[in-house]
């Protein structure tokens, strides 16, 4: 059996497919992803794959997530890959899904309706699962939910401090993100530090090309983490981040709509609106190393940022076993890490800066000898995660019938 994984971020569009034995063990054969996708950066779109039949690179025009997944499927199709199951991810499962949901005609509806909790992600998620279910008829699709992992947040961290009985009207609360990432990284640290996982408590930072967040884990658990709605927390790529909410109501004020608001905190801020020049963080600091000061600035505030939640969750922690970095920001912009972990020494976090320099885009530990904490890089691997879930269900359904 083959299971193709779509992993749908705010500028990219990750895909893998898996094989799997009747030992249910997973045997990646394609692993790829668009990027750029419908995204302002000073590269262009493209989309890059490798597998057993060696590497490649295509560049096209990819205006929507719909036009990135037609171009995969394309690309699979021309070298006869046959497709069992697919898995997608799925950031906001809001209050209704809160486990991996088959696709179908009674779900799709509820799935449709979570468009406005995640506008910059699950509406490009529903573009790619309608494109699946067109170009592969019969084959059962799944969706597998980021806010998953954070479903168990203590009531005291997802609760607003805001009239109770509108939270309970309109559901409002903190849900959390990233949570395939942050379930794989966990109990690939676990692994790392040869540690069982209910043992340790960590501060995980994915700092994507996207979306961007920080999380506290005590035993595999989410206790607090920085994303509460897709536009809160760390300043992002296109996204602001934590502002105060006077902000808002002083635009509204001067006459702008709430549409035309949403543009501005999720498409035109973060990092493109303070550097102007991309929405990449890697490309941001090659600037700000060039004399840029909007690129410096960009970066400063990144940084300023992460420290600020980075701090917060170690301290929630009483002290953190690790501190990990993950996703392409968080495994490729060293000076970021090197700049947070600087700051952080008189807590007994210190960083080998020749380990921390060499340590792009793979695992490493990056911590010196002598650090009270452990710092590391940990590449992410949602995609392996969404394919398991997919396996369970598809069990699970078979034992059912």
């Amino acid at each position: 059996m083959n299971v193709l994984v779509f992993n749908c971020g705010s500028s990219s569009q990750g895909f893998k497919l898996f094989r799997t034995e009747k030992d249910s063990s997973l045997e990646m054969i394609v692993t790829g992803k668009a990027r750029n996708v419908a995204t302002k950066t000073q590269a262009g779109a493209f989309v890059e794959w490798s597998g057993t039949a060696g590497s490649a690179r295509r560049e096209l025009e990819l205006s929507s997530h719909a036009l990135a997944a037609e171009a995969i499927i394309s690309i699979l199709d021309e070298s006869a890959m046959t497709v069992d199951a697919i898995g997608h991810r799925f950031v906001h499962g809001g209050a209704e899904f809160t486990s991996t949901t088959l696709i179908d005609s009674a779900t799709l509806p509820g799935l449709k309706a979570t468009a406005r909790l995640a506008p910059i992600h699950n509406p490009n998620s529903l573009s790619v699962i309608e494109v699946c279910l067109r170009r592969f008829r019969g084959v059962p699709n799944f969706a597998v939910f980021d806010t998953m992992f954070h479903a168990g947040l203590p009531e005291a961290a997802y609760t607003y401090g805001l009239p109770s009985e509108l939270a309970e009207k309109f559901n409002f609360r903190k849900f959390g993100f990233h949570g395939l990432s942050y379930q794989y990284v966990s109990g690939r640290t676990a692994e790392l530090l040869g540690r069982p996982l209910d043992e340790l408590t960590m501060v995980i930072a994915h700092l994507g090309t996207g979306g961007s967040s920080v999380v506290a884990v005590r035993a595999g658990r989410s206790l607090d983490t920085s994303i509460g709605s897709t536009m809160s927390g760390l300043v992002m790529s296109t996204r602001c981040g934590d502002i105060a909410p006077e902000v808002e109501l002083e635009l509204m004020r001067a006459g702008y709509g709430v549409d035309e608001i949403e543009d501005i905190l999720a498409n035109r801020s973060g990092l493109v609106g303070l550097a102007h020049v991309s929405s990449n963080l890697v490309e941001i600091i090659a600037g700000a190393e060039k004399g840029d000061r909007d690129c410096k600035l960009a970066v400063d505030v990144y940084a300023h940022r992460l420290s600020h939640y980075l701090g917060a969750y170690f301290w929630l922690l009483g002290g953190a076993d690790a501190i990990v970095f993950t996703d392409d920001a968080g495994t490729r912009a060293w000076q970021v890490r090197q700049a947070v972990c600087e700051s952080a020494q008189a807590l007994g976090v210190v960083i080998d800066p020749i380990a921390n320099q060499q340590a792009v885009g793979v695992e490493a530990l990056i911590s010196a000898q002598g650090s009270r904490t452990a710092v590391l890089v940990v590449p992410t691997d949602e995609e392996v995660v969404i394919a398991r879930e997919v396996l369970e269900r598809l069990e699970e359904l078979d034992l059912a019938r």
